[in-house]
């Protein structure tokens, strides 16, 4: 579900409220950003509302999991750009980023960066990301999180899928 979709005018407006909690095992909520400290930051002015309503769900079905969706661009320039430029950044991210998911009862993070290398991003960045990744798998506080991936192929970019690595 985006943070956006509230705006949306009449009954196409879709909020937590909307969601059936049987109807998927996993739903993510897009979107976060990075700020200059290298943690997540939510977008709207209701974000932490919302994730409230949204995790409230497991108390229905407790087999839902929820995934926090973090990317987008901030004044049109990727977050992820200045975050995985440099080892600690990278450390300093995965560490925030798991006591933000904690603390709003999210069971995971989804990664939503479009595209390493490309859009003002240096081709370093593919590395970089690679990094981030593997960071993410050795940070101790980590154990129990879901992390997800959307990768889009540049191509054929109407082709997107998420996988789902439990650490």
């Amino acid at each position: 579900m985006t943070n956006w979709a509230q705006y949306r005018p009449g009954s196409a407006a879709f909020t937590p409220e909307n969601i059936d909690p049987f109807l998927c095992t996993h739903v993510i909520y897009a979107l976060a950003t990075i700020n200059s400290f290298n943690q997540i930051t939510p977008i709207e002015w209701n974000d932490q509302q919302m994730y409230s309503s949204l995790n409230g769900l497991k108390n229905i079905n407790p087999a839902l999991k929820t995934l926090l969706s973090v990317g987008g661009t901030v004044n049109g320039v990727s977050p992820f750009i200045a975050m995985v430029a440099k080892p600690e950044s990278r450390a300093d991210f995965i560490r925030s980023a798991i006591t933000y998911l904690r603390s709003h009862n999210f069971d995971g993070l989804n990664l939503g960066w479009e595209y390493p290398g490309h859009n003002g991003s240096p081709m370093q960045d593919r590395e970089r990301f690679t990094l981030l990744l593997s960071v993410s798998f050795s940070v101790e506080p980590a154990h129990g999180v879901t992390l997800s991936l959307k990768v889009t192929n540049l191509l054929l970019s109407i082709y997107s899928f998420v996988i789902y690595i439990k650490h």
